[in-house]
């Protein structure tokens, strides 16, 4: 193998005209940091010039001219060590148009500095979670470099559903970005193959409604399953777009509606006027906490009781220091249970029997208002194994996405960002 070979392997350059000496390599300080610098020339025969289409066929035609010296190009880095590229160009005389031009290379793009290998390894890079400072600095390359990529391919690359939709899908809207309608964007997800299907920089019904137009009646129709939180307005915003959909109430979203009406009772019981303040502030986990979790065997030493007492002995005392946390108590356990056991029927017989209890907060009163308005949905959740948990856990990494990069200004920055931590688009095969 020749040294050029060998130099060449090591950078990834398969430009079969760029050539290396012996001596091609010197390791120089930049700024304090170690780059390694490769000297190479580029020169070839060209078939034909570019600025006139002359074909080259004899010396009359096309002759060298010279060197364009010391192009810098900046490459992978080589062994950790940030590296460049010090490229003499080949210059070229058509004497038939008595102009000049330079030798070219794929290894880089005309005019550019950063090689077309960086560029594919910040878009590989992009696909992680990292920030685009970090990637940057990876790859040796400014911040602002980076933010260009993105712009790109948030340009060019679009989610393309070819005008079908899946049969089963699930919706939510996220907190997104300042330049999105109503601060929050809205995200359909195919329930299938358990990925995004595309995402709508607006909630609203009308911008919602003029997306799904998009879509014939005859593709509407064929959606069979819909699932979605407990929000009113897309539910009747479904039935008219979705004339044969099942829409699906999500059982996380059920819960947590009289999870946070028990939490709002305790709240208001934690004023420093109440003896038991302490208590209910330190151990609101485990009123939240499953009934059929809790221990009751191991004993601990407590401080604040000044004994051994069990977790379950500590929920029972606390929730029968108020009437109104016990029967919400009561009623948010039974309701867990029912949705963990798929009994409707235990579901709204507790819905029904304390719809005028005396004893609950106007919080949970609300709920149980709700849970009776929207009946039809919230059986389908116990009769149906689909949920919006993949929804939910897609919502998390998008939020994951927005924290690691401190936020971002472009809704189209963002989405781009996630089409490529979720593989929708892939720059290998782009």
């Amino acid at each position: 193998m020749t040294h050029t070979e060998y130099t060449k392997l090591m950078l990834n350059i398969e430009d079969k005209n760029i050539y290396f000496n012996e001596n091609c390599l010197e390791i120089v300080n930049t700024k304090g940091i170690k780059t390694k610098v490769f000297h190479g020339y580029l020169t070839y025969i060209p078939n034909f010039c570019p600025k006139c289409g002359c074909v080259n066929e004899s010396f009359d035609d096309i002759i060298k001219w010279n060197w364009k010296k010391n192009c810098k190009i900046k490459v992978t880095k080589a062994c950790a060590y940030n590296t460049l590229l010090m490229l003499d160009k080949q210059r070229f005389l058509c004497k038939n148009c008595n102009r000049t031009f330079t030798a070219s290379t794929n290894v880089v793009d005309f005019h550019k500095q950063i090689s077309n290998d960086t560029n594919l390894n910040i878009k590989l890079d992009l696909m992680e979670k990292g920030s685009e400072k970090d990637i940057a600095k990876r790859n040796n390359v400014s911040p602002s470099h980076v933010n260009r990529i993105l712009d790109t391919i948030s340009k060019d690359k679009l989610i393309k559903n070819y005008g079908k939709l899946p049969e089963k899908i699930g919706i939510d809207e996220f907190n997104a970005t300042k330049d999105t309608k109503s601060k929050m964007a809205f995200i359909i997800v195919n329930q299938d193959n358990h990925n995004i299907f595309d995402i709508n920089n607006s909630r609203l019904s009308y911008d919602i409604e003029k997306y799904f137009k998009r879509y014939s009646k005859q593709e509407r129709d064929k959606v069979k399953l819909i699932t979605m939180d407990l929000y009113k307005p897309y539910y009747k915003l479904m039935h008219n777009l979705f004339k044969n959909a099942i829409l699906i109430s999500d059982r996380f979203h059920i819960v947590i509606q009289s999870r946070n009406a028990l939490d709002n009772t305790r709240k208001r019981l934690c004023n420093k006027s109440n003896p038991n303040y302490k208590k209910m502030k330190k151990y609101w986990k485990l009123i939240l906490k499953k009934e059929n979790e809790l221990d009751d065997k191991k004993k601990r030493y407590n401080k604040h009781f000044r004994r051994k007492i069990t977790q379950k002995e500590i929920v029972s005392y606390l929730i029968n220091t108020d009437k109104t946390l016990y029967n919400e108590y009561q009623i948010y356990q039974g309701l867990d249970k029912a949705i963990n056991n798929r009994d409707k029927e235990l579901f709204y017989k507790i819905v029904n029997n304390n719809k005028n209890n005396k004893y609950i907060s106007k919080d949970m009163k609300k709920v149980l208002k709700t849970f009776k308005n929207m009946e039809k949905y919230i059986k389908n959740s116990f009769d149906y194994e689909y949920s919006n948990g993949i929804v939910e856990g897609i919502n998390n990494v998008i939020k994951q996405i927005k924290h690691t990069a401190c936020g971002y200004k472009k809704f189209t920055h963002l989405k781009a960002r996630v089409m490529l931590v979720k593989g929708l688009y892939n720059p290998i095969k782009a």
